[in-house]
């Protein structure tokens, strides 16, 4: 297999694992084959530079995740790693060996350098810090080359490529996570009320779209339906999603790349953010109505993730009445609800009837007002 093709399958894989969590070990191998390394590691955090909330870590050598070195990492590591300090300083996207880390004197008497390194084989590793606009940081920690003990000039040019990819991995990941949809079928992301989605067929024309989706086309905010084709308001945006567009959907046999952009509402309201995907041929030639790509409409001015952990906890129910008021204050109806819990409609209303009693109110509304208010309390531990 070309290097060429090795790529275009590694882009691939990692815009399957943004939706799907049960592909990431795939991908990782993947990046792992593609870009030459022994290993690597990547962490997603949230909340800025030094002090990031840890949203996604995984650690893969080969083809294999390694969970507990992840472990054994943040329980004895993660507070004496020099690098973490170093890294923050880092210019964003710039490909960084390790050893440009450290000065000659502190790679005598750095623990992590001398012994840590050593011991993960990463002491000869590359370091990338992403940032996205979202407000996401990504640490792309690579181990050594599987020919050591330098990195070759095209196995760092394959690492610079791999960039924008593992951002937009992070990117959408992020997204479908906080909708509580990884894993979805493209049917279930249809049904999920916390992003727009838009599915488009291999000629950008609008095959389906969820409620949301088709409110934000309605009232002209941002997004538009050209008859049957996606497009923005503002020119420079319609050029723009244009050429995402292009790229999600080349011609065939020409891998197809996902990419985001932001797009202007009336009011002075917070813009959109639009992300693109490409679909696997494999995922829609025979089905999903022809569906090629799919463009994830996400509006920040909108509630983030509600925890099912802090409501039973603040609201005193059990983890299951949890659940199922968290899916009412996201917008799930009861017979939405009772599908996909396989449960019947009468249990479904039955537990509702019990939160109402427990909470001392008689109407639905009011239990969903409660539980949006506490949005934005600390996530309760895994």
């Amino acid at each position: 297999m070309s290097a060429g093709d090795l790529l275009d399958r590694c882009v691939a894989s990692l815009q399957e694992a943004a939706f799907d969590p049960a592909r990431w070990t795939g991908a990782a191998a993947l990046l792992n084959e593609t870009s030459g390394a022994k290993g690597h590691a990547i962490g997603v955090g949230g909340g800025g530079w030094p002090h990031s909330k840890i949203l996604f870590v995984r650690v893969t050598f080969g083809a294999r995740r390694r969970e507990a070195l992840e472990k054994e990492y943040f329980q004895n590591h993660w507070s004496k790693d020099d690098r973490v300090t170093r890294f923050v300083r880092l210019p964003p996207g710039r490909v960084v060996p390790t050893a440009d880390l450290y000065t000659d004197e502190e790679k005598a008497t750095s623990f992590t350098y001398n012994e840590l390194l050593r011991r993960y084989d990463s002491q000869h590793g590359l370091n990338v810090r992403i940032d996205s606009p979202e407000g996401l940081n990504v640490m792309w920690v690579l181990a050594d080359s599987v020919t050591p003990p330098d990195w070759d000039s095209a196995q760092i040019e394959t690492v610079e490529r791999l960039v924008p990819h593992v951002r937009q991995f992070a990117r959408v990941r992020q997204v479908v996570d906080d909708a509580g949809a990884l894993g979805s079928s493209l049917a279930e992301l249809l049904d999920n009320v916390r992003f727009g989605v838009i599915q488009l067929d291999a000629r950008a024309r609008i095959v389906a779209a969820n409620d949301r989706a088709r409110n934000v086309l309605r009232q002209d905010e941002g997004l538009v339906d050209k008859g049957l084709a996606l497009g923005a308001h503002a020119r420079t945006e319609d050029r723009k999603l244009r050429e995402l567009l292009d790229r999600a959907l080349p011609p065939p046999g020409v891998q197809g790349v996902s990419g985001s952009m932001t797009v202007g509402r009336s009011h002075g309201r917070t813009r959109l953010a639009v992300h693109v995907t490409p679909l696997a041929r494999h995922e829609w030639d025979f089905s999903h109505r022809g569906a090629a790509a799919l463009v994830l409409v996400v509006d920040p001015e909108s509630p983030s993730r509600i925890d099912a952990g802090i409501v039973a906890e603040a609201l005193g129910l059990t983890p299951a009445e949890s659940r199922l008021a968290v899916m009412l204050a996201t917008g799930h109806s009861l017979r939405d609800i009772a599908e996909r819990s396989g449960r019947s409609y009468g249990t479904v209303r039955w537990h509702l009837q019990r939160i109402l009693h427990k909470q001392d109110v008689s109407r639905q509304a009011d239990l969903v007002r409660r539980i949006l208010s506490l949005d934005g309390f600390p996530v309760s531990p895994p």
